[in-house]
């Protein structure tokens, strides 16, 4: 498939497109990721604040399970472009957080196509999607994250994925949480998200047919994991902003280093996960409120 056979003015009518749903923040999700992410936190009660990154536990995805493609990924109901490249990458994240989402309130999330663009990359034709929730309490618009997804050509017979270049961590940092990379943690994960990408719990697939080493990590697993970093070492300061990329893959089977440094004037703070050998495999930042 060449980037002429992918026409992209096809697929521009997405851009745009809302598509809108209405969830209710329940108690149940929030103490499955409190379990999952070894924390003490007492029952959530009606009115207290979820924390930053529960709202991927709302909203989960209705797609039927005749609709879902050979990877096992969740398209996004009407809102995702039928783009004939089978794999997905999650490529990084920019959220924004305006007001405090509670327990027992009835949620709104507006989704929208924002960008939409190809080119031919090492590995074959790439498409770049830009999705941009937005979620409204009671009160207004409560927070909105932008996600950053590349699809691509699965690899061809007898190739492997490429090699990214490495970006060692900084050698010193501040707050450091080390979390084992194994298949529960993923499949707990994927669980709480209703996520049924397949690279994340079929080790067959991801080695025979994407040509990974091992099974990965999710981004979201991942940012999830350095917001929670910066709610253990700042209880008392609010996220404002947060922001990651996908610096490279990382793979079960080691641990994970969680780490970050405190800005010098205290108004935020650069975050990283990193593995065994000090590579980094998302970089973030972000700054509070």
């Amino acid at each position: 498939m060449t980037q002429a056979s992918i026409d992209l003015d096809s697929f521009k009518s997405y851009i745009g497109r809302k598509i809108e749903h209405r969830d209710v923040v329940t108690a149940s999700p929030l103490e499955r990721m409190s379990a999952w992410l070894d924390r003490d936190d007492s029952k959530p009660k009606p009115g207290d604040a979820i924390p930053p990154g529960a709202h991927l536990l709302y909203f989960l995805s209705t797609t039927r399970q005749s609709a879902l493609g050979a990877a096992g990924g969740n398209p996004r109901d009407d809102l995702e472009p039928p783009i004939p490249l089978q794999r997905k990458v999650w490529a990084g994240c920019r959220m924004a957080f305006h007001r405090p989402i509670r327990v027992g309130e009835e949620i709104r999330r507006v989704g929208e196509v924002k960008t939409l663009s190809t080119k031919v990359g090492r590995s074959g034709p790439l498409v770049f999607t830009t999705f941009r929730d937005e979620i409204f309490g009671p009160k207004g618009l409560a927070m909105a994250e932008e996600m950053d997804i590349i699809f691509r050509e699965d690899p061809k017979a007898g190739e492997a994925p490429q090699p990214q270049p490495q970006q060692a961590r900084p050698a010193a940092p501040a707050w450091r949480r080390t979390v084992k990379a194994d298949p529960p943690l993923l499949f707990r994960f994927s669980a709480l998200t209703y996520n049924s990408h397949r690279i994340h719990y079929d080790y067959l697939y991801t080695t025979q047919v994407e040509k990974y080493p091992s099974l990965l990590v999710t981004g979201p697993l991942q940012a999830v994991l350095l917001l929670d970093l910066a709610r253990r070492n700042t209880t008392s300061r609010p996220i404002a902003e947060f922001s990651c990329r996908a610096e490279r893959p990382v793979f079960e089977g080691a641990s994970i280093s969680v780490e970050g440094i405190p800005s010098a004037e205290g108004t935020g703070a650069r975050l990283w996960t990193s593995d065994q050998s000090g590579t980094i495999g998302m970089a973030a930042s972000i700054r509070f409120g």
